[in-house]
């Protein structure tokens, strides 16, 4: 479908079209960078005050490719229940706590083995809802993608706690290459819905924060065993559906991107600053991989000036993305929060487009500094 510019009445910038955004992917953009910020990463119930400011934002720069988050299964039902991630009776951790107990995030939803192997096989069904996705609108001429968390790791760890996955590796690897069977099965029926003609998206976007902010959770070895298998099988069956495959993963995970480019990843997000050297990662895969480089979360957006801002993203551009043969789209590096000031997120919107606007005209990028290399910046 063509893109009609006079759906965005409030945009202060043409916005790029399905194909435009296909060849940035494929290293052959010769546009400006793709702005992919989604507000799947401004959550407006937890910033009510500042709701309408971050609405204008985004009609201002409405994105150049589309997210839609996925309608989510309940953690706990009942037997019979087909959009649950668990369906067995009385198993919610929650339910046994002692009154003015806690515990951790992690544990809220973490089962025994007996348990997990107790719960029907092909749950959730990803054709039980009505809808795959929320807040869906027709098809405008952007590109567009279906937005899934917890792709594997993320997964497991739901399923049975952050510590007892990373012992399972080793003491129960039998159950967890099963759990991953049963979860690669489910996510090949959420691929068919999404490149079906319901949808007929362009992509599937997951996340699988694998990364700390000095080292992975795991060994390269554990990658490779447990995660690379599933990883690619679902890469390639998406591939085989039509769909791009896009994944967010916080923290360091340098040991882990050779894989990822072997087993035919199109897009990573956010290779995140302060745990990775980003020309470093730009030398040895840009030609590779397509990224999706975000914005600092931690110090710079929300502790820089509006100009640490602006230089940032400047630095940024001109690391990921070079006119003619453009290989990255630019967004945050995870969720934008209240505490970075709307002068900070007003220069990061704008200066995205401006700047991105501006290599474009002029064919090149130039050589700006990130001001982490001069300054540092923090609460």
């Amino acid at each position: 479908m063509p893109l009609d510019q006079s759906k965005f009445p409030k945009a202060k910038k043409n916005i790029l079209s399905r194909e435009e955004v296909k060849a940035i992917i494929r290293g052959e953009g010769k546009t400006r960078p793709a702005q992919v910020v989604t507000p799947l990463l401004f959550v407006p119930e937890e910033q009510p005050d500042r709701e309408e400011f971050m609405k204008n934002l985004f009609e201002e720069y409405p994105d150049d490719a589309v997210f839609f988050e996925y309608t989510r299964p309940t953690n706990f039902g009942k037997p019979g229940d087909r959009y649950c991630w668990c369906d067995v009776e009385g198993a919610d951790p929650m339910t046994k706590l002692a009154p003015g107990a806690t515990i951790g995030i992690d544990e809220k939803t973490a089962l025994e083995w007996d348990v997990i192997q107790k719960i029907t096989r092909d749950i959730p069904d990803p054709y039980f809802p009505k809808s795959l996705v929320q807040n869906y609108f027709p098809d405008d001429g952007r590109y567009r993608g279906l937005f899934w968390t917890r792709l594997s790791f993320e997964r497991l760890w739901h399923f049975r706690g952050m510590s007892e996955t990373l012992m399972d590796f080793y003491l129960n690897p039998d159950e967890i290459k099963d759990l991953l069977d049963r979860l690669k099965h489910i996510l090949f029926k959420v691929i068919d819905r999404a490149s079906s003609d319901e949808y007929k998206f362009d992509a599937i976007a997951f996340t699988d924060d694998i990364g700390m902010q000095d080292r992975p959770f795991f060994s390269e070895e554990i990658f490779v065993e447990f995660l690379k298998p599933h990883y690619k099988e679902i890469i390639d069956y998406a591939h085989s559906k039509g769909l791009d495959v896009w994944l967010h993963t916080c923290g360091n995970v340098e040991p882990f991107i050779p894989h990822l480019v072997e087993m035919g990843l199109d897009v990573l997000h956010p290779i995140q600053k302060y745990t990775m050297d980003e020309k470093k990662i730009v030398e040895q895969f840009g030609d590779k991989l397509c990224f999706w480089a975000g914005m600092e979360v931690q110090r710079i957006l929300p502790f820089g000036t509006p100009e640490d801002v602006r230089e940032e993203m400047r630095f940024l551009m001109d690391t990921f993305y070079e006119p003619g043969k453009g290989h990255a789209v630019f967004s945050s590096g995870n969720r934008l929060g209240k505490d970075i000031p709307s002068a900070n997120m007003a220069a990061f919107f704008e200066e995205m487009y401006l700047y991105g606007e501006k290599i474009a005209a002029q064919g090149h990028a130039e050589n700006h500094r990130s001001p982490s290399s001069y300054k540092d910046i923090r609460p």
